[in-house]
């Protein structure tokens, strides 16, 4: 064997340690780390929006709605990726469970991201000079708007179950047929990673324009009244347009990783190769969690608000 040989062997195996190394403090520290602030982070989401004051605003009501999806999700999703890195995988022994494990983590993904369209889309309709399409921004509205979105999510990815399997002798739970896995990629990319960014953006800007548009010059009476109403309606407006820009940058990151993972999955690759794409897959993924679980900080930073609902709860405790 030629001295280059030698070095090059060595060079990949040193690579190959050093990135399994990094990978399993990401899956066995980091993500157990970020998974638990995530369960704190939701769980003060939820405090706060079922206060009195908040519970029966639409805009909260979604809010509220996405901390749960994603409370619930974290939950579930976060032991079978920590099992993975002691190379403990029930997705690999049991297919029905391959099945399920896919199927919730592809439609509860997403429909943590579909509930935060929803406030964006409330903005809109709120900031309308229109009163009947204000109308539309309502308790009753968000009460059937909420199960709805909970129903087309798991619709949009029910054939996820059909085509998921225990793929040999890798032993892998993955889709086995690849004209499938480009259409999941591709739909996933577009119902998780670009779709719901999008539509978030395009309610945002149109809720600024409604904004410039409209001039309200309340009367005396009413002057405070409006003002109140206003700092709240400014409030809710910067939470949602902040955690558009938070959530819908790190949702396309994670769906163009699946969509890769997807395509190539029954592509032969070397060691390396395989563990360069599991240290992408595990940093994406990090970064997509961190996207979902850092709400109450977007929330507690951008909105007054939010902080007075917080503190208020906290000083009637004390």
């Amino acid at each position: 064997m030629s001295s280059s040989n030698v070095t090059s062997s060595s060079s990949i195996q040193t690579e190959l340690h050093t990135i399994n190394s990094f990978l399993s403090i990401l899956t066995k520290w980091i993500l157990p780390i970020t998974s638990f602030v995530g369960v704190i982070s939701n769980i003060l989401n939820i405090y706060v929006f079922t206060r009195t004051t908040l519970r029966k605003n639409p805009c909260c009501m979604y809010f509220l709605s996405s901390s749960v999806a994603a409370l619930i999700y974290t939950i579930i999703n976060t032991p079978f990726r920590t099992l993975q890195a002691y190379n403990i995988d029930p997705t690999v022994a049991i297919s029905e469970i391959c099945k399920i494990k896919y199927f919730f983590t592809y439609a509860w993904r997403a429909l943590t991201i579909w509930f935060l369209v929803l406030p964006c889309c409330d903005r809109f309709l709120h900031s309308s000079s229109n009163a009947n399409v204000r109308g539309w921004s309502s308790y009753k509205v968000a009460f059937r708007a909420i199960p709805l979105t909970f129903v087309f999510v798991h619709l949009a990815y029910l054939h996820v179950p059909f085509f998921y399997e225990i793929l040999l002798p890798r032993r892998t739970c993955a889709v086995g047929n690849n004209v499938y896995g480009i259409f999941l990629g591709i739909w996933h990319l577009i119902t998780y990673g670009t779709g719901p960014p999008l539509l978030m953006l395009a309610f945002s800007l149109l809720t600024i324009r409604h904004i410039r548009k409209r001039r309200v010059k309340p009367t005396t009476n009413q002057a405070s009244q409006a003002n109140q109403s206003s700092r709240n309606d400014r409030n809710l407006l910067r939470m949602v347009f902040i955690q558009c820009l938070v959530v819908g940058s790190t949702t396309t990151a994670y769906a163009i990783m699946q969509l890769y993972t997807t395509l190539t999955v029954n592509q032969s690759k070397t060691s390396l190769q395989l563990a360069r794409d599991g240290l992408f897959g595990a940093l994406v993924g990090v970064i997509s969690a961190t996207g979902h679980n850092a709400t109450f900080f977007v929330f507690t930073l951008t909105s007054k608000m939010f902080r007075e609902q917080l503190f208020s709860q906290c000083r009637r405790r004390n």
